[in-house]
């Protein structure tokens, strides 16, 4: 029969808590996110000057316009949002970069799910101006409520069908920006997971009083 004897410090143990789990600072992201902010400053000149987007917004809201008898061109607008966005792109990863060296990147499935969030978001305002702006939508909330035209009361009779495009036309905007802000319960979940299991960790090697090299069998179980 063999005996094993362990040996611990009284006060130790008495006054030891589990140490908070420290934030350490990412120099490799923040760098990351330097450089990437710096190339967007060259991309975001490129995009002004050689795609001439500030061109393309003065057309949209400033031209001939004509697009269901209202001010907007409908066509123009399209290459704004979507050359404006690529122009956007950088600085987006940028900031994401510079938030994760100073709080710590997600587990994998949480950063996917963030970067999907970003280039979802650009699609969602594509999405936006196809369905609120393509069928006239902004022209029968005016015309209900006199917003930029005379108010006339035919206009109610769109209702149902201002409320359903309204409604269709901000899915990508909602599901892009919760994404990124927020994410699904499963990528939620993996990490709270992850923190639980650093944490009992900590647990057993203050208990203990020794670098745990291999935790109790069963212990996630219980």
């Amino acid at each position: 029969m063999r005996v094993y004897v362990a040996t611990y410090n009284k006060e130790e143990r008495a006054t030891a808590k589990a140490p908070r789990k420290k934030r350490e600072f990412d120099s490799k992201m923040f760098i990351a996110a330097i450089f990437t902010g710096a190339f967007g400053v060259g991309w975001m000149a490129m995009a002004i000057f050689a795609w001439n987007i500030p061109f393309f917004w003065e057309t949209t809201f400033f031209g001939e316009g004509g697009h269901h008898g209202g001010p907007i061109h409908w066509g123009i607008g399209f290459a704004a949002i979507a050359l404006t966005g690529v122009a956007l792109y950088p600085w987006c990863y940028a900031t994401l970069f510079l938030f994760w060296s100073f709080f710590g990147k997600p587990n994998a499935r949480r950063t996917g799910e963030t970067i999907g969030g970003i280039h979802l978001t650009h699609f969602g305002l594509i999405w936006f101006w196809l369905v609120f702006v393509g069928p006239g939508v902004y022209l029968w909330w005016g015309g209900m409520f006199g917003i930029g035209m005379e108010p006339e009361g035919w206009y109610w009779a769109l209702i149902v069908p201002s409320i359903f495009m309204t409604g269709l036309s901000v899915q990508g905007l909602f599901w892009g920006l919760y994404l990124i802000f927020r994410g699904t319960p499963g990528a939620r979940e993996q990490s709270k997971i992850d923190s639980k299991i650093q944490k009992k960790i900590i647990e057993q090697a203050t208990k203990s009083g020794e670098l745990v090299k291999k935790p109790l069998n069963n212990w996630w179980e219980e």
